[in-house]
């Protein structure tokens, strides 16, 4: 009884096998990969690398002289106008006492001589009156015999002499002026000098900014630079606030599509998964060819907009910029190789997922990224022939694999 029983699930098995081998199998179509067409942001960015630069000031006294002070250390933000090195000028401080005590001495000196010549030259006047009254008086009497000639001539003497004594008082004070006032202009002469001096001692900075290097030390001598100082000489570096800006190399293919205003998103390679916001502040106005025989580059510059800029971008760093040339809202998104090139018209190849068959539509792109292109002219969530292939007819069946809710065998 057990051999009939194994001999029947023997023939049962192999009657199984041989159903599935011999029935009829629908047909499976051409094995093609798809992709979804799907609504949402399209960004279109342009790429570009470059280096971080500001507009900084070297700064250096511009007199020799001992630091006496340093107020400031790298790293630190000034605001325009605050003194960040000090020179000793205990010399000059006192010659400036002594000057200025000189010049209190003549302006003294020079009160004094006015208050004389004016005191004397009433005097002098007073008496100048007195006797030419006294010689009218004469006169008339000499007419009628009252006085002698010798005194209206002893008259007229007197008038004479005090009318000279007026004229030498007054040569005499024009001198004395003159000598005064020359010693008075020397004297401030000297003290606009001192402090000339004494103001050059103390460093300021120009402008609001952060010191990018502070190379004084107290107690060292130091000689007077010009703007642009020796290569090794002391000074301050001060990075102008709000002047940092990156200076990126636009490929020519790229140029038509940048303007001035749009936005950029900055990265630099010191300071990785930090990006910052920038915007285009100009193109630059001259071309130049990236390398031997290379393509033509022109500079973009690109103006930070993050606060925190300050503090991650140094002159001289490089950095990467995605500058966003268009941003669609709400765009249909299909990926670029789904798209066909014909006659100058553009394809899709749309797949029926009830029938497993395709149909050639054509579309119009409204912009292309490195990676996309939005389009107009097929559903929403449309399923596409992903690089299709030269053998796809029109109404041809498929098979596909799609990941997701719409997945089919």
């Amino acid at each position: 009884m057990k051999r009939w029983i194994w001999i029947g699930l023997v023939a049962l098995s192999l009657g199984l096998t041989l159903f599935g081998l011999l029935r009829p199998r629908a047909e499976q179509g051409l094995a093609v990969t798809v992709a979804q067409a799907e609504r949402g942001e399209f960004v279109r960015e342009v790429r570009a690398t470059g280096v971080v630069e500001a507009r900084v000031y070297t700064l250096t006294f511009s007199r020799p002289g001992r630091v006496a002070e340093v107020r400031v250390k790298e790293g630190q933000t000034v605001e325009a106008g605050q003194v960040l090195a000090v020179l000793e000028t205990t010399g000059e401080q006192a010659q400036l006492r002594s000057i200025r005590e000189a010049l209190r001495a003549l302006q003294s000196r020079a009160q004094a001589a006015e208050a004389d010549y004016q005191s004397n030259r009433t005097r002098l006047q007073n008496q100048l009156l007195e006797v030419r009254r006294n010689l009218r008086v004469s006169v008339e009497l000499l007419r009628v015999g009252g006085v002698a000639r010798s005194e209206v001539e002893r008259l007229e003497r007197q008038v004479a002499d005090l009318e000279a004594q007026l004229a030498s008082l007054g040569q005499a004070r024009t001198s004395t002026q003159r000598d005064l006032q020359a010693q008075l202009q020397t004297r401030q002469t000297e003290l606009a000098t001192l402090e000339r001096t004494i103001a050059q001692s103390s460093l300021r900075a120009p402008v609001r900014g952060t010191l990018s290097s502070v190379g004084y030390l107290v107690g060292v001598e130091t000689t007077a630079q010009s703007a642009g100082a020796a290569l090794g000489a002391p000074s301050i570096r001060l990075v102008e606030a709000g002047s940092l800006r990156v200076q990126a190399r636009l490929s020519e293919a790229d140029v038509p599509w940048v303007r001035p205003g749009q936005p950029v998103r900055l990265e630099l390679d010191a300071a990785p998964g930090q990006p910052l916001v920038g915007k285009v502040d100009r193109l630059g106005v001259q071309a130049e060819v990236a390398g031997t025989g290379g393509s033509a580059v022109l500079p973009v510059f690109i103006r930070f907009l993050d606060e925190k800029a300050e503090s991650l971008a140094r002159p001289g760093l490089t950095a990467t910029a995605r500058i966003t040339t268009l941003r669609l809202p709400s765009a249909l998104k299909v990926p670029l190789e789904t798209l066909v090139e014909e006659g100058g018209q553009t394809y899709l190849w749309v797949v029926d997922s009830a029938t497993r068959t395709v149909r050639k539509q054509a579309v119009t792109v409204i912009a292309r990224n490195l990676t996309q292109a939005a389009v107009e002219g097929i559903p929403d969530q449309s399923i596409l022939v992903s690089l299709p292939p030269e053998a796809l007819k029109e109404g041809a069946r498929v098979s596909y694999r799609l990941s997701g809710p719409e997945a089919r065998p």
